[in-house]
């Protein structure tokens, strides 16, 4: 006796099931027809792999996620140092923050140096009396203690945060930036780094790692870091421009000797006091320009300045309107110094004088020339008979 297969299994003209619906022939009413298709349900699509690029973005956001919670943490713990709450009263908000950290932490994959002092500080913050038992009963000498380890700790997880992150923020705004704009970094990353010092060390270091800024020109001392363009086409032509500049105004200095008007102090035996006038201004206002690199490297402790000839041309990418306005300043004062003064008082020691106090001898000319023109106004007030 044959035994009946059950469904599905059996041989022969049965059908099979599949889990897309019946397969094979099947015996309908003796006429061997085949029924209709089964259409199958598209699979559901897989979510497409994250690059390595979106995990590290993300990355960066857990770790600044981090760097805000302790940060209001540590501004609540403030408002136990100076009296006016308890570490009791912010067990529960002690014990969130913790969970939350903990979890944020758990998500962060790097193997970077700073993304285990980061871990670090964070184990050292979480066997912390007032984080591990916020319930507690401490008194005020020990309270205190325990919360300035904790400052000391999350000033050490925020640092090392900022040094990981600010980095690749900082590109992504450059990128976005024409060349000449600037990021004042330290009123754009006050909040993130309270700690002045904090933030010096990481623009030293961004300043002697020239490949952790793309396009971007750091200036340590002032606190700011230009954009330049990553085209050497374009640097080139920034520098041809403040050449141009400075032909443009030697030309515009020896015309003066030529000018066809009547009264005009300056003639063609001034030409060559004046050539060489202007060569002091100019170079007064290098000198100057010197000068203030060697008080910013006495600023960043004494270690001397960086000096690369290849980057001559991103200084000139990055702050060519800079340039363009000192040579033009310099053309102000150097006239203002002719007319002012006089011809006779055009000596090199003076130009050069000129030039090195640019700024504060254009400011003085200024002043003197409003002075002369409200009484010039006066003046012809008078004449005209116009009061007021």
């Amino acid at each position: 006796m044959s035994a009946t297969p059950p469904s599905g299994f059996g041989g022969g003209n049965a059908a099979r099931s599949t889990p897309f619906g019946p397969t094979g022939s099947a015996v309908s009413g003796g006429t061997g027809a085949s029924p209709p298709p089964v259409e199958r349900a598209a699979p559901p699509e897989s979510p497409p792999p994250s690059s390595p690029a979106d995990e590290y973005r993300e990355q960066l956001t857990r770790l600044r996620e981090i760097r805000a919670e302790a940060q209001d943490l540590l501004a609540a713990l403030d408002s136990v140092r100076t009296g006016k709450t308890t570490v009791r009263a912010y067990a529960a908000y002690v014990r969130r923050t913790a969970a939350d950290v903990a979890a944020l932490l758990a998500g962060v994959t790097g193997r970077s140096d700073e993304i285990r002092h980061v871990r670090n500080a964070w184990e050292q913050m979480e066997v912390n009396p007032l984080l591990a038992n916020p319930e507690g009963e401490y008194t005020a000498q020990e309270q205190l203690h325990y919360l300035d380890l904790l400052a000391a700790q999350i000033r050490r997880l925020v640092y090392y945060v900022g040094y990981e992150t600010i980095p690749t923020r900082l590109n992504e705004w450059l990128t976005g930036a024409r060349p000449g704009y600037y990021v004042p970094f330290h009123l754009v990353f006050e909040d993130e780094l309270p700690e002045r010092e904090d933030r010096v060390r990481i623009l030293n270091h961004l300043a002697y790692s020239p490949e952790a800024i793309q396009g971007g020109l750091v200036d340590a001392a002032n606190g700011l870091i230009y954009r330049y363009s990553t085209s050497v086409w374009s640097r080139l032509l920034s520098l041809a421009l403040i050449a141009l500049a400075l032909v443009g105004c030697t030309a515009a200095v020896a015309a003066a000797c030529w000018l066809p008007a009547e009264g005009w102090p300056l003639g063609p035996g001034h030409l060559g006091a004046m050539l060489v006038g202007w060569g002091a201004v100019v170079a007064g206002v290098m000198t100057h320009v010197g000068v203030g690199g060697v008080k910013r490297a006495q600023a960043q402790g004494g270690l001397p300045p960086v000096i690369a000839v290849g980057d001559f041309s991103k200084i000139a990418s990055a702050r060519v309107g800079q340039f363009l306005l000192k040579v033009f300043l310099a053309l102000v004062g150097f006239f203002g110094l002719v007319f002012g003064a006089g011809v006779a008082q055009l000596t090199v020691f003076n130009a050069f004088l000129v030039g090195y106090s640019l700024d504060s001898f254009v400011e003085l000319f200024r002043g003197s020339l409003e002075q002369r023109a409200t009484a010039q106004v006066a003046s012809l007030k008078k004449q005209l008979g116009v009061e007021g």
